[in-house]
């Protein structure tokens, strides 16, 4: 018999032994009885090493039974937390994902706090981003949980994993704090190997910020620190990363391309499925930078239709700002236009700032070659908001700069090999130093301001509690916003007109339309738009959209008292009141209430 086949002879009866084993191992559960926990748990527990497919199983068949048992939800947490690990030896990372989650939801009904920081632990490597999204509410509480129960392994992990999805929301500042704690921590516990993946985080704020010489320095220390350790989990990502920064930064594509193929090569089987999206979009951006923009455009369009059928919408963002950027260049406007919009809808709903402030540029070039300058304009304003709400580039650079100086000062493994520091070292050293000391203190009186400005904050809240509760008690039968009076000079035809309008608001409440023209109210009221303009302004109005701004807060406001819309979003109830866009809403509330609508409601809801 040839050894080929006496091989697979061998793997086969293998796997009909290993299901034989399942079953019966399934069918000795059936003859369990719920006082039985703890043999059944260990079962489970004694595969996990070698067989965690068993495991898989056997918890499965455990959850059943507590579901018909009613089982209490701390054992039910106990079961959760070794399939998580299960799924973990099987680096199915989707599944790992999916059982924290559960593990979250029992643990919130029960205040179980631990339980919540370790179901975050095991996720690792690149998940979708709304994943992390979900994950993100529980990171703070999780790390400090563990700096409490003086868990320090743990809390490096969390930290490290946190400062990476705050570099991926573009919040740098915090991505470096939480970054550096974890180098810190591995370092004081000497497990050097778990640092692969801060470096490279470390890595990416340094290609955010245009640094390439920097970024390769700490994705080369990932890279050979991940060989040495034989940590094939995270080689895709570096390889990856590298492609990026020489494709991106260094303007090679063809090398670029090279560690892309390479990254595609190495992904461990049961990588969450958004890894390969990640390096399909990259190989595709090289093909692009090469002008190939045949295979770029199949190459977005195949990546495009997987993450459609697959549900994933950071990824389908990702393939349409593609298709949009090379039909951009190849001069077709309208599928440009067609496909950045909805990247740029995909973006904002998953609040993906800092991607969102990438793609913006390119509508906003769009509009200008379709001669739509009006839309043109309106992306400029966009785009300085969103702008000033993201970290400079200066503040950017100040905090690398403090990531450098602990990774010259601190490490160990990297100040062994230096030799005697020369006088000008030493200079260099007590300047960044000052200049740290410098940071702390700017960092310290910003959250002096805060504190002040919360101070006033309340202090407004609790007038406009007062006023309201003067107002209610002179109220008769009116909810309607209070408009301001008429000045007594003004002309019984202005006088009229302005009633007339206030009227009109009260009874039809036109303002609940975010596409309202002043032309659409001049007509039923039978004037001018220019007359509808004076008249605002003869009332103490800027112009038309602030009078429509002064309805729809008081639209949120009353929403925000209605218990009925206690479990809505704001932005929905924005939306529902009239308003047209996020930062509309946002700026319309603070001008007339003095405060932001997330601190408005949260008093509203203590009341």
């Amino acid at each position: 018999m040839k050894p080929s086949i006496m091989r697979s002879l061998v793997s086969t009866s293998l796997i009909i032994l290993s299901c034989a084993f399942l079953m019966i191992s399934c069918n000795q559960l059936n003859n369990f009885d719920t006082s039985d926990f703890d043999k059944l748990y260990q079962t489970a527990q004694n595969n996990l090493a070698q067989e965690p497919d068993s495991s898989i199983i056997v918890t499965q068949k455990i959850i059943e039974l507590a579901k018909k048992n009613n089982w209490k939800d701390s054992k039910l947490i106990k079961v959760y937390e070794l399939r998580q690990e299960a799924f973990a030896k099987t680096k199915n990372m989707d599944s790992v994902v999916v059982t924290g989650e559960k593990i979250r939801a029992i643990a919130l009904e029960i205040s179980d706090s631990l339980a919540i920081a370790k179901s975050l632990v095991p996720v690792k490597g690149d998940i979708d981003f709304s994943a992390q999204q979900r994950m993100i509410p529980f990171f703070e509480a999780a790390i400090h949980t563990f700096k409490k129960e003086d868990m320090k392994y743990e809390q490096a992990k969390l930290s490290a994993s946190y400062g990476a999805i705050l570099a991926h929301k573009g919040d740098f500042p915090n991505a470096q704090k939480y970054l550096i704690q974890a180098l810190k921590l591995f370092n004081e516990m000497d497990s050097l190997k778990s640092t692969i993946s801060v470096y490279l985080n470390i890595g990416s704020t340094y290609s955010y910020s245009n640094d390439p010489e920097k970024a390769l320095y700490f994705y080369n220390k990932a890279y050979d620190m991940a060989l040495k350790f034989n940590n094939q989990e995270l080689l895709p990502s570096i390889l990856m990363n590298i492609g990026t920064e020489y494709n991106d930064n260094l303007k090679k594509p063809d090398q670029a391309i090279v560690y892309y193929n390479k990254a595609m090569n190495v992904i461990p089987k049961g990588s969450a499925y958004y890894l390969k999206m990640k390096i399909d979009y990259n190989i595709a951006v090289a093909y692009e930078s090469k002008r190939d923009y045949p295979r770029a455009i199949k190459t977005y369009q195949l990546m495009l239709d997987s993450c459609d059928k697959a549900n994933e919408p950071e990824a389908i963002a990702m393939a349409s700002v593609g298709i949009a950027n090379v039909y951009y260049k190849t001069q077709k406007y309208n599928l440009a236009e067609f496909h950045i919009s909805n990247a740029i809808r995909l973006a904002d709903s998953l609040e993906m700032n800092y991607d969102l402030l990438s793609m913006l540029p390119t509508l906003r070039a769009v509009h200008e070659k379709n001669k739509n300058y009006k839309s043109a304009l309106e992306v400029s304003d966009q785009i300085k908001i969103l702008n000033d709400s993201l970290l400079s580039v200066q503040k950017q650079t100040e905090i690398h700069e403090i990531e450098a100086k602990y990774d010259s000062e601190k490490k160990n493994i990297e100040i062994s090999n230096l030799k005697k520091i020369s006088t000008f070292q030493k200079v260099a050293v007590a300047g960044l130093s000052f200049f740290l000391l410098s940071v702390f203190l700017l960092l310290r009186h910003r959250n002096k301001l805060f504190k002040e400005k919360l101070v006033a904050y309340n202090f407004l809240m609790k007038k406009y509690k007062e006023g309201k509760k003067a107002r209610l008690s002179l109220q008769s039968n009116t909810n309607t916003a209070k408009i301001p009076s008429v000045d007594s000079d003004d002309t019984d035809e202005m006088k009229n007109l302005f009633v007339r309008l206030q009227e009109l608001y009260e009874s039809k409440k036109s303002y609940l339309d975010p596409k309202l023209k002043a032309q659409t109210i001049a007509k039923k009221l039978h004037v001018s738009p220019r007359a509808i303009t004076a008249v605002l302004k003869n009332n103490g109005f800027s112009g038309f959209n602030n009078f429509n701004n002064k309805y729809r807060v008081e639209e949120v406001k009353a929403k925000f008292e209605d218990p009925n819309y206690a479990h809505l979003k704001m932005e929905v109830i924005a939306s529902e009141s009239g308003f047209g866009s996020k930062q509309s809403f946002y700026s319309a509330f603070e001008e007339f209430t003095g405060v932001n609508p997330g601190f408005y409601r949260s008093e509203i809801m203590k009341s």
